[in-house]
């Protein structure tokens, strides 16, 4: 090496080594640093693609309440308007383009696995969800224009994801609201014996009495979280919130829309029966996946009666000419016709245009409605849930009833199938489970009356200020000839005083008025019924009565005039008895007397409540189900999962 570093030409190649290395380090150098540069960029290119990915995302959200609102189905699809964002840097100059595509998805979902065949499957519940996917796809090219963007160079980044919104249609709620007052305009309290255990709201002022006893010093007791956007009306004034709002109260919060119609349901579902008529009944009775039922069709007549003032049937046989007047007056009959029986689908909506009576078990998802008032002539529970159980567990059966009238729970009826009547919904409170009327459903009444309170659409229950009535006899009037046999003597008090009503001639406050009561005449009408038991949710536009007092003060006509349309329905309920007799020789008599159903608490009249949240329904609704929203609010949406994928060639 000393004798190469002493030559010339040694030093000369040194040299140039040394050069050699030094350029091949530079360039080492340079490499690293290019390379290093080249992953930097190529980092803060995929950073911001994924922030555009992100806001793209967003902007499609904000796309989609706008787009919903005009059609919800978004039948088709529905693209945002493409968009480009050019970029510059001192060595940096990119454009970006991004849109996304919209699509509403119907998913049906699985329950638990089960073993089917030997092979673990998972079953389908016949529930199903709704919710919107948004497929965003961003792309970036080299250039800040359109001319750059244009060219045919293949994108150097391309990002792709997927952001699904679950739209919340309610019910959220186990107790709503749009107005807490009764349809009689006056206030409507819950009680000490009140136990709810789910969410509550209204749009209006919520009232609380201490009174009636229960297992909270006599308040309410609200297990979940109320709201409302008024505030809380105590008697008396202080109340202990913690006890009674065990979980949580917010007063002034927002207020919901309350829908006025099942859009939805007619949109989705399947009609049952004709068209709209309001002399048109239609009787459900579900028995799993089998429907039977009939048609009633109701038709108008006119009838009179000679009118006796008090005596008939004494004096019978009557003289010609010795009524006091003849009544004149329009009454209905009931042509009952049997439906064909037919299969209900899981996941499926159907509704009458027309009344609606119905009761039965439910299996599946299923959802049934009403253009008119329906009634529950009987208990409604799930195959899947035995009565009295909470269905929390239950991952194929749910119910949905809507009315664009209201929903309100019979009294008695004359069955179909042979006229003997029957009372349905009571119960003693000592069964077990307690008896009255199960509803394991979603409720939701939205008749609006525009104006008039008793229009709006309620959860209710009928014959709520009974009264009794003379029924029809049978007997031999002659002693003195056996051979006269029994006559019946039928419409007694239509017989006895003047009808229709007037201001002139009233009809008696203590003696029922007719057909106010749908198995009129009785004598011995039922007033405590047992206990309305709910797993689910009430939706009501106006809060109807569950439970009245025997001298309701509120509308009085025990001197004037029977109105029962607005609640003027005689004077106070009573059980005690009056004795009235029909015939001197031989003597008929007939006791009139207003009585609690055997085993059913209480010196009033109606229902007590059990009203339990199915709390599945906070997620997972009834097929079809109404929308409830805040106001102001588009569309109710959440953000469900959103999820990075290996970006298509294209939306499409």
């Amino acid at each position: 090496m000393i004798n190469i570093l002493k030559s010339e030409s040694g030093n000369i190649a040194i040299a140039m080594l040394l050069v050699v290395i030094g350029a091949m380090s530079g360039l080492t150098m340079s490499s690293i640093a290019f390379r290093d540069t080249m992953a930097t960029m190529a980092e803060l290119e995929d950073i911001q693609s994924i922030h555009f990915l992100r806001t793209e995302a967003s902007r499609g959200e904000a796309y989609l309440k706008v787009a919903a609102k005009r059609d919800p189905e978004i039948v088709g699809g529905v693209r945002t308007p493409e968009r480009k964002i050019g970029m510059r840097g001192s060595d940096f100059q990119k454009t970006y383009k991004m849109q996304s595509l919209i699509n509403k998805i119907y998913k049906e979902l699985e329950s638990e696995v089960v073993e089917v065949g030997g092979e673990i499957q998972a079953s389908q519940t016949g529930a199903s969800t709704t919710y919107y996917k948004i497929r965003s796809l961003v792309e970036g090219k080299t250039g800040t224009s359109d001319v750059y963007y244009g060219r045919k160079n293949l994108p150097l980044t391309r990002k792709y994801g997927e952001l699904s919104l679950v739209q919340d249609t309610g019910p959220v709620f186990m107790y709503f609201t749009d107005n807490e007052m009764s349809p009689n305009d006056t206030n409507v309290y819950f009680y000490g014996y009140d136990v709810i255990n789910g969410p509550v709201h209204s749009n209006t002022d919520i009232q609380i009495k201490q009174l009636g006893g229960g297992n909270n010093n006599s308040w309410p007791t609200f297990l979940a979280l109320v709201t409302t956007a008024g505030e809380i009306i105590s008697t008396p004034s202080s109340y202990p919130e913690e006890a009674i709002f065990r979980g949580g109260l917010i007063e002034h919060y927002d207020e919901y829309e309350f829908p006025e119609n099942m859009v939805e349901i007619r949109q989705n579902g399947q009609r049952v029966g004709p068209s709209y008529s309001e002399d048109r009944i239609m009787v459900i009775d579900i028995d799993d996946y089998n429907v039977s039922g009939w048609q009633g069709n109701i038709t108008h007549r006119r009838q009179q009666i000679p009118l006796y003032l008090n005596n008939y049937p004494n004096g019978y046989p009557y003289a010609p000419g010795s009524e006091t007047a003849i009544n004149r007056f329009p009454t209905t009959d009931t042509t009952w016709v049997p439906l064909a029986p037919f299969s209900a689908h899981n996941g499926r909506a159907y509704y009458v245009e027309s009344k609606l009576w119905i009761k039965g078990t439910i299996r599946g998802f299923q959802t049934w409605a009403s253009a008119d008032t329906m009634w529950l002539i009987g208990d409604l529970l799930y195959a899947g849930t035995p009565r009295g159980s909470d269905p929390l567990s239950n991952t194929r059966d749910m119910l949905g009833l809507v009315s664009e009238k209201s929903i309100i729970i019979k009294y008695a009826y004359r069955n179909p199938a042979d006229s003997l009547r029957i009372h349905t919904n009571m119960g003693s409170d000592s069964s077990n489970p307690v008896g009255g009327i199960w509803i394991y459903a979603a409720m939701a009444a939205l008749g609006k009356g525009n104006g008039n309170s008793f229009e709006d659409g309620v959860f209710t229950f009928e014959y709520q200020h009974p009264h009794g009535s003379i029924p029809a006899v049978k007997f031999n009037p002659s002693t003195d000839d056996p051979d006269v046999g029994p006559i019946v003597f039928d419409m007694i008090d239509l017989h006895r005083h003047y009808w229709p009503q007037s201001t002139a001639h009233p009809w008696p406050a203590d003696l029922d008025f007719p057909w106010y009561n749908p198995i009129w005449p009785e004598a011995n009408p039922y007033m405590e019924r047992g206990t309305i038991s709910i797993w689910g949710g009430v939706n009501q536009r106006r809060r109807g009565f569950v439970h009245r007092s025997m001298n309701d003060t509120e509308y009085p006509s025990n001197s004037g005039v029977w109105k029962p349309s607005i609640d003027m329905c005689g004077g106070p309920c009573s059980t005690m008895a009056t004795v009235v007799q029909l015939f001197q020789n031989p003597t008929v008599n007939v006791t009139l007397q207003c009585r609690h159903y055997p085993g059913a608490g209480g010196g009033q009249i109606g229902y007590k409540k059990n009203y339990n949240y199915d709390s599945r329904m906070y997620r997972v609704k009834p097929p079809f189900w109404p929308y409830f929203k805040k106001q102001g609010e588009r569309l109710p949406l959440e953000q469900g999962s959103w999820y990075l994928k290996k970006p298509p060639k294209s939306l499409i």
